[in-house]
């Protein structure tokens, strides 16, 4: 396929930064860290022994899964590699009311926890789930799909974390941590093939280059045919793109690594620098065409697969040469390009009863191609490309005191900062069907700027009133400052005429949250925690503005949360019960809306995109999750998550009249009410030849919206899949080779939609169901 190479130049890439990962077998798994960091060592697994201990890092302390008072689940490096997931869409079923997927014609994710979510891909749009790794902040939703090898664990905090981590965490923390370097030679290898010409190699090696150096590095790779077809071939008058035959679109093509250099000049002291690279090349993402009947794509010639009755994995897209310059095509046949590089340093110094003083900082550069057809046909209705550059900074610095068990606390302070510039190009073909034959040769142009410079301060500290009750309070303040310039969506013959008007802002923002609630050791193994929290989402600015009205900036969204959380094991830890009640309200909710105006440049009436803080809305539910070891080798998991969500407020254009009108019926969007989820794994008896293992997972979710309108055709769909794998060790553990299959039901299902103003719906379903086998080695 174009742009793709081959599988031996990426072995040979991959040759050039091999790295180590070493995992246990264990589902749940035991970790011992320095203050922020664990790194999961491997262990062979007793399968006698009950649940392990799970360490986690939600309150920037490591303290057992069972004392820290956050719902949060935790995935350890076993885990996640039971899973054979490739990204974070892979671990959301089992999450209780969790929803991750992407955006809709993007690969970028889509984030939702207790009612709250991002679910555009607007340059400027902050998310409202914080996705951190390795103590540095994700700013954008295009590069939170990251890949999951090489991960120490993986922690899923639900509810606003608004005072340790900050702001734009409204619906919760997705904080990743990846693995360290280690005194100990050793590597690995993993080799895998699956469904849809699926090639997958990721390899590691740790090498300790002294006593008090250590070095690790890890790479991988994947390409596949992707899982859509191409099967229309429209002929619109003369204009034709690349033919659909029937082959496979929607492909990934990608490597990604990381390599750390660890210095420990004593054993109080450390410090990591870290490289972070990602080249992705994957297909430009096709979409499908769900245009309701009464749509304008419906009425040209474009009905969508509702009216048609075709098949959501076989669609259509324009593919041709060009670029975001070209004046006929922006180059979706070249796919989506990003290119991350990523500088991060970390230190930590341990004063002997006093403390631990941390600091980390780093940098990132993340470059986008993203050239897009969002229609489902191939027929140059709508092709556009995206081109960014965003460069992200960070420094912090953070206190962790250890000279008091009654009186414990952290504090710090932050600088985080961004700068980004973009452009677009938008070709519009649709329009010549409306009389306007000039949409496929005079593209519309727009800029955007964006710069943020973000301080804060914070801390929590926690006091033991009695020994088994203990109360917490936390605060943090933070001031920013953000500079905006758009030049908003014009032709291209105007531009060149010199009548491109651009609108600039500046505009501070600050905000205090607090976080207060106590613990309660019940009985051993029972604990008991109540947490009053607060978070926010930043206000800002739409790049997509048109007018001087739209330009202007829209303030923070808020959330006031109160969880009842009760934690129980049993003594001999064959039992895990955690168990959570929550209640949220949102206030001043950031929403888009279509929104009538008169364009500047001709006087005409058009439309644009409007963000308001438009309404309030509260989300209530309950949250279980389940772990078990009954018998030897046999580990069970389950978790349910329930909730109710509903606008209390939202006064918005439902129909784009020009008319606000009350939308409080609507649905939050990615808010199912139910999720399920179950799983089962049986280790069996070493035996002369090895040691096999079967795992199986089922998970449930219910119907959802994807959009803020809830138009038809556009929701996420209730589904159910099943995964399972068969795995065999041989006698020293150092191969393994695994078959496993997911979505093994088959289940076509819709995950993501954006109902365009009337005109079109563009769709994203999930992959249906693959088989695959990894082959992996470890020395």
């Amino acid at each position: 396929m174009t742009g793709k190479k081959t599988l031996n130049c990426a072995l040979k890439t991959l040759a050039a930064g091999l790295m180590a990962t070493t995992s246990s077998h264990a589902l749940a798994q035991s970790a011992t860290d320095d203050t922020d960091a664990a790194t999961t060592q491997a262990t062979t697994p007793d399968r006698n022994a009950g649940l392990e201990e799970i360490v986690v890092t939600a309150r920037r302390v490591s303290e057992s899964l069972q004392d820290t008072p956050v719902a949060v689940t935790a995935f350890t490096s076993a885990a996640i590699e039971n899973k054979f997931a490739t990204d974070i869409r892979g671990l959301a079923g089992d999450v209780p009311n969790v929803v991750i997927t992407n955006v809709p014609g993007f690969n970028a994710a889509s984030i939702g926890i207790r009612g709250q979510s991002t679910g555009d891909i607007i340059l400027t749009f902050e998310p409202a789930v914080g996705v951190v790794i390795d103590d540095f902040v994700l700013a954008h939703v295009q590069t939170q799909l990251f890949d999951l090898f090489d991960i120490d664990r993986l922690e899923v905090l639900r509810g606003p974390q608004g005072t340790l981590f900050g702001k734009n965490t409204v619906g919760g923390v997705v904080n990743v941590i990846t693995k360290r370097p280690t005194a100990d030679f050793g590597g690995e290898i993993r080799l895998g093939y699956s469904s849809f010409n699926t090639k997958d190699v990721k390899a590691a090696i740790n090498i300790p280059l002294s006593d008090k150096i250590f070095f690790r590095t890890a790479a991988s790779f994947q390409d596949s045919d992707g899982y859509i077809r191409l099967t229309k071939n429209n002929d619109v008058d003369g204009i034709q793109g690349v033919p659909g035959s029937g082959q496979r679109w929607n492909g990934t093509h990608y490597i990604s690594a990381r390599s750390k250099l660890l210095f420990e000049p004593s054993a109080d002291t450390n410090l990591m620098l870290t490289y972070e690279l990602l080249r992705d090349r994957g297909d430009s993402p096709a979409s499908t065409n769900e245009s309701p009947a009464d749509f304008l794509f419906s009425v040209i010639g474009f009905p969508g697969i509702q009216v048609t009755g075709g098949d959501p994995l076989e669609t259509g897209t324009t593919l041709c040469e060009g670029s975001a310059t070209s004046g006929t095509c922006p180059g979706t046949l070249s796919g989506h390009r990003i290119d991350v590089d990523g500088f991060y340093a970390r230190g930590e110094h341990t004063m002997d009863g006093t403390g631990t003083v941390t600091l980390v900082g780093g940098y990132r550069r993340v470059e986008s191609q993203l050239p897009s057809d969002y229609t489902g046909e191939n027929a140059y209705l709508f092709v556009s490309t995206r081109d960014d550059v965003r460069k992200q900074y960070s420094l912090e610095a953070r206190f962790s005191s250890d000279f008091s068990d009654v009186f414990k606390f952290t504090a710090g302070a932050m600088y985080w900062g961004q700068k980004m510039d973009a452009n677009a190009t938008s070709f519009l073909g649709f329009l010549r069907f409306l009389g306007s034959p000039g949409s496929l040769t005079d593209p519309n142009l727009s800029t955007a700027f964006y710069k943020v410079d973000s301080y804060a301060a914070f801390g929590e500290a926690e006091y033991q009133v009695a020994d088994p009750f203990a109360v917490f309070f936390g605060a943090r303040y933070t001031a920013e400052k953000k500079d905006f310039a758009v030049r908003p969506q014009v032709p291209r013959s105007l531009v060149e005429a010199g009548n491109w008007p651009e609108y600039s802002d500046s505009k501070k923002f600050s905000r205090p949250t607090i976080r207060a609630g106590y613990r309660w050791d019940v009985a051993p193994g029972i604990n008991n925690y109540f947490t009053y929290s607060q978070g926010y989402k930043s206000g800002g600015y739409n790049e997509q503005a048109m007018s001087a009205t739209s330009a202007l900036p829209f303030d923070e969204e808020t959330a006031d949360s109160f969880e009842l959380g009760l934690k129980t094991e049993t003594d001999d830890r064959r039992l895990r019960v955690n168990v959570a009640g929550f209640y949220v309200k949102y206030n001043d909710l950031q929403r888009d809306a279509v929104v009538p105006f008169i364009d500047p440049n001709t006087g005409l009436p058009g439309q644009e995109t409007k963000t308001t803080n438009a309404g309030k809305a509260h989300v209530y539910g309950l949250e279980v999750e389940l772990s078990a070891a009954p018998t030897a080798g046999l580990t069970i998991g389950a978790g349910l998550g329930w909730q109710k969500a509903k606008y209390d407020e939202f006064i918005t254009d439902v129909n784009g009249d020009g008319v606000n009108d009350d939308a409080s019926f609507l649905k939050l969007r990615n808010t199912p009410e139910w999720t399920l989820n179950g799983n089962i794994r049986y280790e069996f008896e070493p035996t002369d030849i090895g040691q096999f293992a079967v795992q199986t997972d089922v998970n449930y979710q219910s119907e959802y919206e994807s959009g803020t309108l809830n138009a038809p055709f556009s929701q996420g769909e209730a589904r159910t899949l099943v995964g399972a794998s068969l795995s065999w060790n041989d006698p020293t553990e150092t191969y393994r080779v695994t078959v496993y299959g997911r979505n093994l039901l088959d289940k076509v299902y819709r995950v993501s939609a954006n109902s365009v103003a009337g005109l079109f719906n563009f769709t994203n379903y999930a992959p249906p169901r693959s088989i695959g086998v990894e082959v992996s080695a470890r020395y």
